[in-house]
């Protein structure tokens, strides 16, 4: 694009878009919305609707083929839903596919800020085809529950509680990495860490392969070969990166966004506390080395309210949100609005000139967009899902898996893996993921494999990298693809 015509964008930008700060809903604008989340249809209707706004009918948007499905995936009757968009190049070209798999509190409309990424496949050398996911559970996709009796809808095991030993008041400026706290030491009870591995080590083996089989069911049915690039974000990367590895033959190339659950730490079910002190409580020294079991992650700074909350509020609080009236509704659309109103902050910082460069870039971070992409999350976390309980059995209070990317990794590649599969993990800038994890991975995976595997940082951008700063996130997919088809 010109530098005319960019001038151009931004001046429309600037007025004819309504960017002004709503912040806050009043009750009675709440209402609408509230009301409208109870029909059956709502979060289909707003789905349809987000489509439309981020990729009108227009000459730009000409070449893109749409669709939408239910993939069937066992037969019990339940299925993936997906959004799709596809570029045909050629009609003797073969068909790149790209799968995007969502975060927990989400479902595929949150990725409404990439769905122009299909744009700029056009005029290449294959045709391309992305697919937006629900994961299983999530949105529109079917709902059914994990096989294991152990697994209590209503109640969540405890992890062991740990003893800190800490004499030292926390002060923000001390914190490494903002997040960690190095403390004197702290004490554990092993026959409780061991009642607790006894207890997760199946449940934790039962919702990888209830989440991974799904994805592996929708390959089948989709008559994939391999997945060629399968991108997750949070709690969908860590699922992406599960099926890498109990699946390695089935994709090319893995890119993960912001993964939740990379670091190891005194939690892991993996920690082998058993070959400590042969006394039943130990007293260890912490690190704040994310490879090791003894990395306590937040716990030091966590609160005893925060972690009540984890286990009795959170987990159910989705459910019953819709029944707070416009209030809840009001409540949520405070929370999201900041998030989502920040990308015209990223705009600024950035320079309009180097990222607008689109028509379907002007519809970023208007009041129009915001509240749509919040009615359509408002109508996905309230519809009810499993995996409310499901996350909370992976996670732990500090927001770690209990079964560590890092974990798993090490297991794959200590069995001479032939895989050949490329990786690429990406963090925000001001990402409160630990990054420094995903950076020590990238190192082991390259030390121990032929798996070619790198770190990238998107400038501006926090957990959610890819609607904080969808422009830098969009072009990083596109050249890893691109690098894929000319390697």
């Amino acid at each position: 694009m010109n530098s005319s015509v960019r001038r151009f964008t931004t001046t429309v930008v600037r007025s004819t878009h309504d960017r002004s700060y709503v912040k806050n809903l009043s009750l009675s604008q709440s209402f609408l919305p509230w009301v409208k989340s109870f029909h059956p249809r709502r979060l289909q209707q707003v789905q349809d609707e987000l489509v439309q706004l981020m990729l009108p009918y227009t000459d730009e948007n000409s070449k893109i083929l749409r669709g939408q499905t239910k993939v069937p995936i066992d037969d019990e009757g339940n299925y993936i839903h997906e959004l799709n968009f596809q570029i045909v190049n050629h009609q003797d070209f073969d068909t790149k596919h790209i799968v995007f798999i969502h975060g927990y509190g989400a479902s595929l409309g949150c990725f409404a800020r990439n769905f122009q990424l299909i744009n700029k496949f056009s005029d290449k050398n294959f045709n391309y085809k992305i697919h937006f996911l629900d994961n299983i559970t999530f949105g529109l996709s079917s709902n059914p529950k994990v096989k294991n009796d152990k697994v209590n809808h209503w109640f969540i095991k405890k992890c062991p509680p740990i003893k800190l030993i800490d004499t030292r008041p926390t002060e923000k400026s001390q914190l490494h990495n903002k997040y960690y706290k190095l403390i004197d030491g702290y004490k554990i009870d092993k026959q409780e860490f061991k009642d607790y591995q006894k207890t997760f080590i199946p449940i934790l083996t039962d919702l990888e392969h209830f989440y991974t089989s799904a994805i592996d069911n929708w390959r089948k049915s989709q008559n994939l070969d391999k997945i060629d690039y399968l991108v997750g974000h949070s709690f969908g990367g860590y699922w992406s990166a599960s099926y890498s590895l109990k699946y390695p033959d089935k994709l090319n190339s893995l890119i993960l966004l912001s993964p939740v659950g990379v670091e190891r730490h005194v939690h892991s079910v993996n920690n082998k506390i058993e070959e400590l002190d042969d006394s039943n409580e130990i007293e260890l020294k912490p690190s704040l080395d994310p490879t090791k079991f003894n990395f306590l992650t937040r716990y030091p700074i966590l609160s005893n309210a925060h972690i009540r909350e984890w286990y009795w509020k959170l987990p159910f609080l989705p459910r019953f949100l819709k029944f707070f009236g416009p209030l809840g509704y009001s409540i949520y659309f405070k929370m999201w609005f900041g998030r989502l109103f920040k990308i015209n902050k990223v705009l600024k910082s950035i320079g309009e000139n180097k990222t607008v460069t689109s028509a379907n870039d002007l519809v970023y971070g208007t009041t129009k967009e915001c509240k749509l992409i919040i009615e359509y999350l408002f109508n996905s976390i309230t519809n009810g899902t499993n995996s409310d309980i499901y996350v909370k059995n992976l996670l732990t209070p500090a927001t770690v898996s209990k079964w560590p990317i890092y974990d798993k990794f090490e297991t794959y590649l200590s069995g001479n893996p032939q895989g050949s599969f490329n990786i690429d993990i990406v963090y925000g800038q001001y990402d409160f993921m630990n990054s420094e994890a995903g950076e020590k991975l990238v190192n082991l995976i390259n030390e121990q494999s032929n798996h070619k595997t790198k770190l990238h940082k998107i400038r501006e951008g926090g957990h959610n990298l890819y609607i904080d700063n969808p422009w830098d996130t969009n072009q990083l997919i596109h050249d890893i693809v691109v690098r894929e088809n000319q390697s």
